[in-house]
Parts: C-alpha cells; structure tokens; sequence
C-alpha cells in the first residue's frame, strides 16, 4: 500500500485491540484487514476474513445492500456517514448498527478500496420501537377508549332507559337523559342528593331504598317493580334491573340502577287479568269471578253466622230487541241495565254477568225475609222502567228474577246458583215480570224437571251440545260414504244425554229452531273439513252429511234460507247435505212444510223421509212424498221381507235411493243387499263416532271391511 512501516504499526495495534468494527475492503469489496472486534462480531478469526465478502457473512439483501454503497463511494470518493442499518444473518437474529464508510486512497490520492467503522445500536433501536410500539399502543388503547367513552355515552343519552349511579349512602353519582325526564330533574339538581331530597318522593319510596340497601349489602343483582306519579300527573309502571358497582379490590362502592317504563304492557297485563275475569260487554264480574266471590262468601259463614242471597236476573224477551234494533242496540240496553244494577246494589256486592241477558246479582249479610222479598222486588221495579238507548230510542223490557238464600256453609256455589237459575225459570212459567224465592221444600217435587228445563235453556250459550256421526256405508261396495249427525248433550251432572230426554223438553220451550241451527251450521262445518281434507275415492259419490230436521223448523218461516246460509258459510256443495224428515211430518199436506221442502229442492239438498215403515199404507203414499232418499225404518220380522223389497222396488222406480236404517246383524245385512238396498247404516256396520274417531275412520281406511260392531264401539 506503500505506507510507511510505523503507520502499519499502528494500523495493525488499532486493529487488533480496538472492540471497534473496523474493516479495510479493496476494489472488489474484499476485506483486506479487519478489527478485532469486527471479527468478535461475527464469531471469526481475523485473519479467516480476508478476502471475504459481505455476502459471506450476510443475508442477501443486506450483503447487496452494502455492495451497493461501497460501489457508490469507489465510483464518487463520496463518503456516507451514520448510516443507520439493519444487518440480517440466515443464521442468527439481526443486528442494528450506525455506520460510517470512506473511500480508501493510496499516497497520492488515489482511490484504492474502502474502509468504514460500524457501531453496535440494537439496544437503542429496539428501545427506541419498544418506545414507538408503547406510544402507538397507548395512543390505539386511547382511541379505543374515547371510542368506548363515545359509545357510552350514547347509549346512555340515546337510551329510553333511565340509567343512574347511585352512592353507599344513596346519592345520586349520574343519570342520564332519560332519568333526568323521569324525575323532572336535571343531573347537576340530582347529583349528591337522594330521591327522597329532590322529591316529590313516590310512593314506593321505602321499598326502593330496601332494593338498593340489598344491593349494597349483599352485592348481588335485584329487580324492583314500582308505581309512581309521573310529572304531568299521570302514573306510570316501572321496572328497574339492579346491579352493584364494585372497585378494583372487588368492593361494592355503589349501585347502577336500569329503569325501564312498562306501563304499556303493564296495562296490558291488567287489562287481560280483568279481560278474563270481567264482562267485555258491560264491564261486570263473569261467570269465574262470580263463581269465586261466591266460593269466599260461603266459606266466611264457617266463621261468622249469616245469609248468602243469589239473584238471577233475565230479561223477558230480549231477543226481540236483538231482532228488531240490532246487536248494538241490545248492547246499549245491557249496559244500561249493569249500571241499574251497580247502581241498586252495594260496594261489597257483586252483580256479574253471566251472558246474554242473564245478570247475577250477589249478597252478603241479609239478615231478614223481608230484606231478601225487598231487594227482589225493587230490582224487578228497577228493569220494568223504559231503556233510553240510540237517539233518544226507549226499550220497555221487563225481567224474571229467581232468588236463592242460603245460611249453610256447606252448600255448593253451583248448588245455589242452579237454585237461583230455577227459582227465575218457574216465574218465567208463571207468567214472568215478577221474583220467586227458592223453596227447597215447596219446589222439591217438580224441582228435577223445573230444573232440566232451566238448564237447557243455557245449554247452548254454555256449549253443552255436542255432534257424533254415525258412518253411512254403500252396501254394494263396502265403501264410508257419509255420516249422519247425532245431538247429545254434555250436561255437567246428569252426563251425557240422548235426544230424546231432552227434545221434547225442547219442542215445549220453543228452542228447537235455535237447536237446530246450531246442529245444520256445526254438521256443514265438519262436512266442509272432511271434504278437503280427505276428498272422496274416485269411484265413490262426494261424501255425505245427513241432518235430521224437526217438523217446527220445517214449519217456521225463514228455514230454507237458513240452510242456504249455512252451506254457503262453509262452502258446502247442497246435494253434499242431506235433511231427514219424520214420515209423519210428510203425511197430512201442511202447506207450510210442502213450501219449505219446495224451497229445499230448489236449493239442491237431498231430502230423506226417515223412518219410513213397512206396511202397505207407506207404500201407497211413497209416490206422493217430495224426497230423493228413503230410508228404512229398522225391520226385526223376516217375514216383512216381502213388503221391503217392494218398497226398495217402488223407490228405485221413482228415482229415489234406499238406505237400510238400524242394521244390527248379519242376517239382515245380507238381507237388504239381496234385494238391493243401495246404502245402510246401524250398529252392525258402524257406531256413532266422536269428532275424533271419525277422522280416524277417514284417515285409515274408508272400506266397511273390518268396521264390525265391536271395533266401532271401540272408536
């Protein structure tokens, strides 16, 4: 290098003591001599790394980095100083270094290679990130922070809740806007004071103080349910969920508290309580309070000596008032009668009704007869006098009244009520507009019939009757093709009645019309539910509902337009629906019931003469009857066999169909399809059926096959 001999002395004394990084490259980036502490860096000798190069100590891109500046300072004489670099290694973690390289000239100037001196920073450098990471990290938790605080703070301005803080000694800490509207404060008047200092305090005032003292004793969440006025007047139902609030250590330093207004749905809530213990109509107690209150009265005579009084109240003829003004109108005479009635009676009393017309008066602590005759007859006084309903329009109405007084603590609520319930019905029989007081003793004798009769009065506003179907069977291919609708009627004591203990009871009261209507409208209702529910086989007719029909609903005006009515209510097809008629209803020519079978025909229903007899006389008026359909009335005598299948000739003869009624054996199964009998129906074939069972039956398996008498019975 032509240096005098005492610089390389020195140089080489630098070099080899110096902890520095110190390097002398040639032209070709070549380290021609190195430090001591250069060569401690990278785990070599010094000697071993001349004639290395960058790339033999470092990562590519570093290596071709630092070629790039040495080639820069050769080609410029420019030297780059504190370079701050990082030197990566494919073997060991990388290192942060300052760096100050110089072009390496000769005596006379020229430039021979490079040297440079590096220094160690890693630690400043990564305390230097670590600084920037925490700086960032404190600025990002910061931000989220302000964000949190942000959306804190909504939620509580934008809440319709009312949120507050609370301290151990019950001051206000916060709350926000919405508990601010709630208590018609601001925050700066609420904050270090209790509700019962910013007052007005509300009434609940004690049981929410107890809430919050739990809280804080217990440290576990409540809830607390109260009323209060609100500002303006009006009350409010409110909500509140609990919560402590705790420190660091875990200590309960407050409580937070979370109001909500359910006033709303708490209105709700009553409104439906009272809904289903009160008349829609009139607002009075119903049946289930009434019941209640009456279950109370008689158990308070176990413990002290009294009278319970029962008032049944029916309006005469109110029906009329239905018919002629409208539902609305009656609605308006109901009313006014319940506010007669509230008006009459005690606060202690109840007045309940019970439905339609009838209104149940109750009374406690009557200590006299002529108290009881007293009150009864000032509420017959109070119905007689004219209802002012409308526009000025006046209803004149009177009322039956039965009364039933009880001192027996044993005595059954429902026992007193049917009591009153047919005290009402005997002065309706004695010509109504008057009271009668229950007499067990005078009214034992009649009272069983007395009493079947009051009930049935009710029986449909109480949804005591009820349909079974009876399946309708082709004989000729064993096939269910209908069914024919039986009344009973589920009475709650005596059980389950057939027609005929009660029809004529029915008949004599003038009900059959409103009987037989709800029968025709239930039948078509289950018939259009059958239909699309289960259609009909292909081969088979359209099933088939048969309902039998009374001569006083055949007689009444109006019946074939009821019927129209129903079909079209339901969607029934008429020739679907079949109305059985008496033989005896068809043989002395009523114009009334010629009209309305006229009528019937027209409208396209199939009409069956029911129990139509075996005997020559029948016969001879068989071509005179209007009917499509004739069914038979059940023959026990083999020996009428010759007069059946005469019948069954004459019918087919006249385009009528014949059903064989009341099939009970094999033997005359076999019998009516030999002389081709073209449907049956009886016990053989088939029992009344339940709703239920007869969807099973429609369901399984329509073919009379394996329908025998004891699986029916079993349905």
């Amino acid at each position: 290098m032509g240096e005098p001999q005492p610089d390389r002395i020195w140089i080489r004394n630098l070099l080899d003591a110096s902890d520095e990084a110190i390097y002398f490259k040639d032209l070709d980036s070549r380290f021609l001599r190195v430090s001591l502490g250069l060569a401690n860096r990278h785990g070599l000798i010094q000697a071993h790394m001349c004639g290395m190069t960058d790339a033999d100590l470092f990562a590519g891109v570093h290596a071709a980095e630092a070629l790039a500046d040495e080639q820069a300072i050769l080609r410029t004489g420019r030297p780059i100083l504190d370079k701050e670099e990082c030197e990566d290694f494919d073997d060991r973690p990388a290192r942060w270094v300052s760096t100050s390289k110089f072009p390496l000239r000769d005596a006379d100037g020229a430039i021979i290679g490079t040297f440079g001196v590096s220094h160690d920073i890693t630690r400043r450098v990564l305390a230097e990130q670590e600084m920037v990471r925490l700086a960032e990290a404190s600025a990002a938790a910061s931000a989220r922070l302000a964000r949190a605080e942000a959306q804190l703070r909504s939620v509580l301005n934008g809440s319709a809740d009312a949120i507050a803080q609370y301290t151990p000694d019950l001051t206000y800490r916060y709350i926000n806007p919405a508990g601010e509207r709630l208590r018609g404060r601001s925050l700066a008047q609420l904050v270090g004071r209790t509700d019962r200092e910013v007052g007005p305090a509300h009434e609940a005032a004690d049981s929410w103080e107890a809430a919050l003292r739990q809280v804080l004793e217990t440290g576990r969440q409540g809830e607390h349910e109260f009323c209060m006025a609100l500002p303006g007047g009006k009350r409010g139902w409110f909500h509140t969920t609990l919560s402590p609030e705790t420190d660091e250590s875990g200590a309960v330093v407050g409580v937070l508290t979370s109001t909500r207004d359910v006033t709303v749905s708490k209105e709700a809530e009553l409104a439906l309580a009272h809904q289903a213990l009160h008349d829609p109509v009139t607002g009075l107690a119903n049946r289930y309070l009434l019941m209640d209150r009456l279950d109370q009265a008689l158990l308070r005579l176990e413990r002290v000596r009294g009278r319970v009084m029962l008032t049944f109240i029916d309006l005469d003829h109110f029906k009329s008032v239905n018919d002629g003004y409208g539902h609305d109108v009656g609605d308006e005479v109901l009313v006014e009668l319940a506010q007669r009635l509230s008006a009459l009676t005690r606060r202690e009393d109840t007045v309940a009704r019970l439905g339609g017309d009838e209104f149940v008066v109750l009374c406690e602590h009557v200590t006299r007869d002529e108290d009881v005759r007293a009150i009864a007859a000032i509420l017959v006084e109070a119905m007689a006098a004219p209802f002012t309903v409308g526009e000025g329009l006046q209803v004149q109405l009177s009322a039956s009244i039965g009364v039933a007084v009880t001192t027996d603590a044993s005595m059954r609520a429902g026992d007193l009520l049917r009591n009153a319930d047919s005290a009402m019905y005997r002065i309706k029989q004695q010509g109504r507009n008057g009271f009668h007081v229950f007499d067990p003793a005078a009214d034992a004798a009649t009272t069983g019939a007395v009493q079947l009769e009051a009930e049935l009065q009710h029986a449909l506003s109480r949804d005591e009757f009820a349909l079974v179907y009876q399946p309708l069977l082709s004989l000729s291919d064993q096939r269910v093709i209908g069914f024919e609708a039986l009344l009973r009627w589920r009475h709650p004591v005596r059980g389950t009645l057939a027609p005929g203990e009660f029809l004529a009871a029915a008949e004599r009261m003038g009900l059959m019309g409103r009987i037989g209507d709800w029968v025709l409208d239930t039948a078509c209702g289950r018939l259009a539910t059958w239909s699309s529910r289960h259609g009909t086989h292909p081969d088979a007719q359209p099933l088939s509902m048969a309902v039998n029909i009374s001569g006083s609903q055949l007689r009444a005006c109006g019946f074939a337009a009821r019927v129209r009515a129903a079909l079209d209510a339901h969607g029934v097809a008429p020739a679907a629906l079949r109305l059985e008629i008496g033989e005896r209803e068809l043989i002395h020519d009523d114009p009334r019931v010629l009209a309305a079978l006229a009528d019937l025909g027209e409208i396209g229903v199939q009409l069956v003469v029911d129990d139509f007899g075996a005997s020559v006389t029948s016969l001879s008026r068989l071509p005179r009857i209007p009917v499509s359909v004739v069914k038979l009335a059940r023959f026990a005598d083999l020996h009428q066999r010759g007069i059946v299948a005469a019948v069954i000739a004459t019918a087919h003869g006249l385009d009528m169909s014949v059903v064989g009624g009341g099939i009970e054996d094999a033997t005359q199964l076999a019998e009516l399809k030999a002389m081709a009998c073209d449907d049956g129906q009886g016990f053989l074939l088939g029992r009344p059926l339940d709703e239920c069972a007869a969807e099973a039956l429609l369901q399984g398996n329509r073919e009379v096959a394996g329908i025998v008498a004891g699986e029916a019975a079993a349905c």
